[in-house]
């Protein structure tokens, strides 16, 4: 009898049913434990989360329009008149997001002889394999988030546009969130510029004693630096308490560093090699679907000063396409049948919400959407190093 229960190791690693049950597993572990789980919709009619998503059965290459919707703006009519005195068509307009892919391998070091060792190394190698994807898929998110923002807020220079004059001394204070909330209610941008209003993230949090309150509000994922440097502020303590105090019944509050002025601020660390977060100028840009490469030396402060990409976040800021699960492979290798390669690729789509006008037909081409971005304000601040 074989090493696979009386199957070829052929036979055996490419049967349907382990191929389906790893891969639901995978899927599973990458979810739960990547850094933005707790901002994602949970079906396409959340309209409340950071992350919206969109169900379709798509391949890479494929370009997928998701729909978005536009306010009426005309002025109508008032008085009493016949409807025919006013009118304004409903216009209908998409954000087209290309479907893309990640993947990676895990060859076995040892000969796979029994099937224990097979079990063992296909455990390990799932485990391992799943960390990853986690880590990919956050390094994904924040680089598309990041890429070429229409809406910075500078901190300690709330009237430039651009990082050119920040210097070391300008790490984060509760001024700078206090001026990106600012604009995210007026929709506005440094020079004054009327653009995309943020819409504040909503969500039903437990109390005491059964009651329910309704709390809304922005959130803002800052890296590691910018963590220890908010804590120096001194108006910084009431709202480190006040995180403490809305922590006890929703895990979104996790980890929080505190409320300010409406805003919560979750510490995500900062991007390295070996974890994911909050980019800094120079990091090295995970490029996906729509967004293959950002300059993000533009966030470099005077001199070369390293910062770090803060985002602050809104509903619907970023826009997901799902297909099926992550696709998990395992196989012999094929110049030694006692080795094994365990393998996974996900395809989906993923980008930052931007209405542009040229992929609509020229519609709405005088909007304040027309390529800005729609639910995120990068707030860019020193490292302090």
């Amino acid at each position: 009898m074989g090493v696979f229960g009386g199957m070829s190791a052929k036979d055996f690693l490419s049967d349907a049913d382990t191929t389906v049950a790893y891969s639901k597993t995978v899927t599973k572990e990458i979810t739960k434990k990547s850094k933005v789980k707790p901002f994602m919709a949970t079906s396409e009619n959340d309209t409340t989360s950071i992350i919206k998503t969109v169900l379709k059965t798509c391949e890479m290459g494929s370009v997928v329009g998701v729909e978005m919707e536009d306010a009426l703006i005309e002025s109508g009519a008032v008085g009493n008149v016949d409807f025919s005195a006013s009118g304004e068509e409903l216009k209908n307009i998409k954000q087209f997001i290309k479907v893309d892919r990640f993947q990676h391998k895990v060859p076995s070091t040892q000969s796979i002889v029994t099937q224990r060792k097979a079990d063992s190394f296909k455990s390990s190698a799932q485990t391992r394999l799943a960390n990853w994807g986690t880590m990919k898929f956050d390094k994904i998110f924040f680089s598309a988030m990041s890429a070429d923002s229409t809406n910075m807020v500078i901190s300690g220079h709330h009237d430039d546009a651009t990082p050119a004059n920040l210097v070391t001394a300008d790490v984060l204070t509760t001024a700078d969130v206090e001026e990106a909330k600012r604009r995210a209610l007026l929709g506005v941008d440094a020079n004054g510029n009327e653009v995309p209003p943020l819409i504040p993230v909503k969500t039903m949090q437990s109390e005491n004693m059964g009651y329910y309150e309704e709390v809304e509000y922005f959130v803002m994922f800052v890296g590691t630096n910018t963590a220890r440097n908010i804590k120096n502020d001194a108006n910084w303590d009431a709202a480190r308490k006040d995180a403490l105090e809305r922590g006890k019944s929703n895990p979104i509050f996790t980890g929080a560093l505190g409320f300010w002025d409406g805003v919560l601020l979750l510490d995500v660390k900062t991007d390295t090699t070996r974890q994911s977060g909050v980019l800094t100028s120079s990091s090295k840009f995970v490029g996906f679907g729509n967004v293959k490469s950002s300059d993000l030396s533009i966030y470099e402060g005077g001199a070369g000063q390293e910062t770090e990409i803060n985002l602050l976040l809104g509903a619907g800021a970023c826009h997901v396409v799902v297909d099926q699960g992550v696709a998990y492979y395992d196989w012999v290798d094929e110049k030694d049948p006692r080795r094994m390669n365990t393998g996974i690729d996900r395809v989906y789509g993923l980008a930052k919400t931007k209405y542009e006008a040229s992929s609509n037909d020229g519609i709405l081409e005088d909007s304040i959407f027309d390529g800005k971005d729609y639910g995120v304000i990068t707030v860019v601040s020193s490292t302090g190093l």
